[in-house]
């Protein structure tokens, strides 16, 4: 069960300018994704459309969803950049081709950095890759100071069915991400789905490290970039 705590606030609403320190906005969305009890949020395609800002659905180990729209754009070493989103109360998710790469300030722990043995298959877009597919990354997690560790993850083919997205009925091919980690010996399971006909990542259940919860994301609007 997770702890009711200071997962809540104000989403912040920014611009998109890669690379720049941005102003941020009071957004007047509630974020508490980590407290049971309390309601899903729901947006229609309307106002999701209607805002110039990448946004997605968060939900924390089952709880209730909340609504997360983009902070700051910041480059990497990879091609994709980082995408982070804010709470009012300094809680943050970043992502990089939909893979959560770091989280903040969440009370169950957090992932404190994720680098790269070999590309990420999440960004060749798992469509067009022939599977099994395996990779390598290092991870570094909280509590207890985790430094270091290497996952191995395969990524293999799952079923195809139709996911309600947002109120639309999407076809979608699942994938599975068998993640170990050698020398803890520990193991759990990703999983996303994508668009079957798009190849579009559309939404994803990710652990954020061995023994903290997972994060359902849910895709609403992507990011573009001005470039």
């Amino acid at each position: 069960m997770i702890k009711i705590a200071r997962l809540f606030g104000l989403l912040f609403l920014t611009s998109l300018t890669v690379g720049c320190t941005q102003r941020i906005k009071d957004f007047g969305e509630s974020f508490k994704f980590a407290y049971h009890g309390y309601p899903n949020v729901t947006k229609s395609w309307e106002e999701i459309q209607r805002l110039p800002y990448a946004s997605m659905y968060a939900q924390l180990d089952g709880g209730p969803r909340g609504f997360l729209v983009l902070g700051f754009v910041e480059p990497s070493q990879h091609p994709a950049p980082n995408l982070k989103w804010l709470s009012a109360e300094n809680e943050m998710l970043v992502t990089r081709d939909g893979r959560l790469v770091k989280t903040v300030n969440l009370t169950q722990g957090n992932l404190i950095k994720t680098i790269y043995d070999s590309p990420d298959p999440l960004s060749y877009g798992l469509l067009d890759l022939p599977m099994p597919q395996s990779w390598s990354y290092h991870i570094d997690w909280q509590p207890n100071n985790h430094s270091g560790y290497q996952a191995r993850a395969t990524f293999e083919r799952g079923e195809t069915s139709t996911l309600d997205f947002n109120g639309t009925p999407i076809k979608t091919v699942s994938f599975y991400e068998k993640i170990s980690i050698p020398e803890l010996n520990k193991q759990y399971t990703n999983r996303y789905w994508v668009n079957a006909q798009t190849g579009r990542l559309i939404q994803s259940h990710q652990y954020l490290a061995p023994e903290l919860p997972a994060v359902t994301l849910t895709y609403l609007k992507d990011y573009q970039s001005e470039d």
